[in-house]
This record gives C-alpha cells, structure tokens and sequence, in this order.
C-alpha cells in the first residue's frame, strides 16, 4: 500500500472550518488505497496521525503562545516532516502553499533522496493578490517567495486551484488544475424551511474581504419588499472583515436583522444551517482581481443541498442550476428582491436538495480530485 503525507496547519486541539476539507482529503486517500498520515499540532508539539494512530514527533517549545500558528509553525512543520520521514517510508508528499523558511529546501531534498514524490497545492491560484493583503503579510511572502524558488524544481506537480495553469506547467514544472473537494456523505442533506415565512440567508465563512459581505448587508437596508428577511452570520474573523461588517450593520441600522453568531461547530452549526433557506458564497472576488474561483463553501453548500447566491464563476457548477442566484461580480448593487424571490422558489422546491447533492457526488468529490492527482505522480 502507498503512503501519502499531507503537510498543512491541522489543530488537534480545536475546530476550524479548514479541518473539513482537510479530512475530506485524507479520507479520499484512504478510500483510493492509500495509507494516509497528516502532521498535526497541538499545544504540546507536533504530531504524526494516521488512521488510528499518533505520535509526537516534535516538542513546540512556542506553540501555546498566541500567534504560534501564524509564525512559529512554519519552521516547525518541516522539522516534523524530516522526523516523520525516519519513522514511515512516503511515496508521496503533499503539500500546501504556506510561508517556507531556511528548513523546507532540505527537507523536500530528502524526500526526494527517499525516491519521493512532491505534489504542492496552491488553495489560491493566482496568490499574489492575497499575499499583497496587507505591509507585514507582503514581506513574509516576498522572503518566503525566495525559499520557496529553491523548491519548486523538485516539485513533481502542483495542483492549482483558480485560474487555469497555462500550457500545463508552473514554475517550469508540471501542473495541474483542480477544484476544492467536498466530503459530500459527512454533510446532512437539507430540507426546505416550508413552514416559515422569514427568508433566512447563510453567510459561513472565515469572514475575509473576498467574501465581500459588505454587499449583502447594504442590499438588506435597501430592501422596501414586504418579506422579512435575517441574515445569519457563522464564522470568525480573517483578516478584520467581520468587525467591518459589524459596524456596518451598525450603521446601516439592520442589527435586528443581523446575528454574528462567530464560529460554530457540531450541532450547533447544524441548528444553524437547518433554519436557512439559502447560502451566501463569495460577492467580493473581483476586488482581488480573480473572476473565476473554485470555493470550498459552494461545495459544502452544493453538498448539503443548500441553494445559494453566488458572484463568481465557478467551472464545476452548472451553467443553468435552478438552485443558484448568480450576482454581478463587481460594485453594482445587490437586489435583495430577486434574492427574496429565490428564496421563496427554493423553499418550494422540494427535490433541489437531492439534485444538488448528486451533482456533488458526482463531480466534487476528493476521491474524484484525488483519484486525477495521484494517478499523475504515481500512475
């Protein structure tokens, strides 16, 4: 059986929204065949996780410090990746594009003596946009972008997610794009909220300026039309969008309307998700310059069978899918009625919830994206 190592910030200590597409990955793995680990990080260090198993590969003398998972880590993850290569033989590493520091070179170079493939997956393609964000952010990146030059030779493939890869290649090597995966049977399949009147909006995010939810909240001070509308904000804060848009409500006088419930996990988020009517995706890609984009919440959507409103371009969804509300992509208004009157179409729709749920079991599984991946690298 081969072993694949997945190399990401996974917390063994608390819930992140992230965790969720990083189980799915490791889950589709093990369903392809595949003995999969991950490192992973607790207050305590570092650890290697398999199916069942774990062990502490590395002491993090600073990890519970506040910020550790911001900084630190970095350095930290490659330390554990060279440990973890002396207890288990990896046929294949995968890695996701984060800040490299002085050991990441050496490390992939021993991964490469084991006869190892590399495979680094960009979650953002093109990057430079987020990694331009904000002053600090765009040194670490620019520093980081010069270790990581001395990588990308001995990378066997990296998998792109966003704007298409030209002629196949990146960086001079192969490449290849993918789209965020969805474990669709650990999501619960939606009922329509027939019942209740109120049209209720899902907003579940890492609250980030993409998401661009300024838009949605000025669409609901400017709607006169007789529904009652709520809009339910999940999720923490990115990069101090969230704390932006509480102030908007604020100011546009819709907080009793509005509720940031911050983030959720389990039943809780469940509850949640239950009571709406329709997900809220990205409205603010075009603010970074990005026209198409592959988000893992239309998946998560698509996959509970949760009709959505969404701005961008996305090549996995279908062109004329009843159960999506496409919006411009720009600064033009959102008419809250048009969204009113899909919403009121959903909750009439009793079969959308399985259509949708089909449709991502067939085209935005990980084992579907995993299966493409590794039969390159490791045909």
């Amino acid at each position: 059986m081969p072993t694949i190592l997945f190399v990401m910030k996974y917390p063994l200590h608390r819930s992140e929204n992230l965790k969720a597409k990083f189980d799915g990955q490791l889950a589709a793995a093990r369903a392809l065949g595949w003995d999969a680990y991950h490192i992973g990080w607790d207050q305590r260090g570092l650890w290697l996780v398999g199916d069942g198993s774990r062990v502490l590969l590395k002491r993090g003398w600073l990890a519970a410090m506040p910020g550790y998972d911001h900084t630190a880590i970095f350095p930290d993850l490659m330390a554990a990746v060279r440990r973890a290569l002396g207890r288990i033989h990896v046929d294949v590493l995968y890695l996701r594009y984060m800040p490299t520091f002085w050991g990441a070179p050496r490390t992939i170079r021993r991964v490469k003596a084991q006869g190892g493939k590399v495979v680094m997956e960009y979650p953002t393609y093109p990057c430079q946009a987020e990694n331009d964000r904000f002053f600090l952010r765009r040194q670490v990146f620019r520093f980081s972008d010069s270790i990581l030059r001395r990588i990308q030779p001995m990378v066997d493939l990296f998998t792109l997610i966003g704007a298409p890869c030209v002629d196949g290649m990146l960086h001079g090597r192969p490449a290849m794009n993918i789209v965020n995966g969805v474990a669709v049977e650990r999501l619960p399949l939606h009922a329509p909220n027939t019942a209740d009147a109120t049209i209720r909006l899902l907003a579940l995010a890492s609250m980030s300026g993409w998401h661009g939810y300024d838009r949605i909240l000025s669409a609901l001070a400017s709607y006169q039309g007789e529904a009652q509308v709520r809009i339910d904000f999940v999720g923490g804060d990115g990069d101090g969008s969230l704390a932006a848009w509480k102030r908007l409500a604020e100011t546009l006088g819709i907080t009793d309307r509005v509720t940031f419930h911050g983030a959720l996990y389990g039943e809780a988020l469940e509850r949640v998700v239950a009571m709406s009517d329709i997900g809220v995706g990205s409205l603010g890609m075009y603010r970074y310059g990005l026209a198409v984009g592959t988000t893992l919440k239309l998946r998560e959507y698509m996959a509970r069978g949760l009709p959505f409103l969404t701005a961008v371009e996305d090549p996995a969804l279908p062109e004329d899918a009843a159960f999506a509300l496409r919006v411009p992509n720009d600064d033009t208004p959102i008419d809250m009625a048009e969204v009113v009157a899909f919403a009121q179409r959903a909750k009439q729709d009793a079969d959308a919830p399985l259509r949708m749920r089909d449709h991502a079991v067939r085209n935005l599984s990980w084992e579907g994206v995993f299966a493409q991946v590794l039969g390159r690298v490791y045909p």
